[in-house]
């Protein structure tokens, strides 16, 4: 009894084993809640982009995080609304400026996860960092618009050129009647 004991306690501790160590190879920020919303654990991409220590963030509500820089509404829709009706949550886009890192733009996708041992539920959240392709799909829109403006411009140009073309022919045809 006591070997299967110790055998199970070690199937559980490989088990977390395991699971850490795909969160901290994943290159996305990771976090992890517990329903009361404090934080169990991060992934060390969180650490780093986010520029936090793990011993002032774990165990910590998520909203006070930072000196409440997550304390964001979007973020509290998204924990306290949604998610509480639905187990899981993608791409919900959260615009927020960071005093260490600035303005970012993420996407959240959220899933909940119900511990049967224990009978307790975690909140399992990916960030995916968005701004700079945002910035260059916000480029890429405006060039496009001024594209399109010049394009009209220049065909504005043409039906003028043409209209000037047309006009001085008509003048010269004119001419060379009064002349003939």
């Amino acid at each position: 009894m006591e070997y299967e004991e110790k055998t199970k306690e070690q199937e559980i501790q490989d088990a977390r084993e395991y699971a850490e160590n795909i969160v901290d190879t994943v290159h996305q920020p990771l976090i992890v809640l517990d329903e009361n919303l404090r934080i169990v654990s991060a992934s060390r991409s969180f650490y780093e982009i986010f520029k936090v220590k793990p011993k002032e963030t774990e165990k910590q509500l998520i909203y006070d995080l930072g000196n409440g820089q997550w304390n964001i509404p979007k973020l509290r829709e998204l924990l306290e609304d949604i998610l509480p009706k639905t187990t899981s949550f993608d791409n919900f886009e959260v615009e927020h400026d960071f005093l260490d890192i600035g303005k970012r733009i993420m996407l959240l996708n959220a899933r909940q996860i119900y511990q049967k041992t224990n009978r307790t539920k975690l909140i399992l959240i990916a960030i995916e960092d968005i701004t700079e392709p945002k910035k260059i799909l916000d480029g890429l829109h405006e060039k496009i618009g001024e594209l399109e403006i010049s394009l009209r411009t220049a065909e504005g140009k043409n039906h003028t050129i043409a209209g000037l073309k047309g006009m001085i022919n008509e003048l010269e045809k004119r001419l060379l009647r009064k002349r003939g």
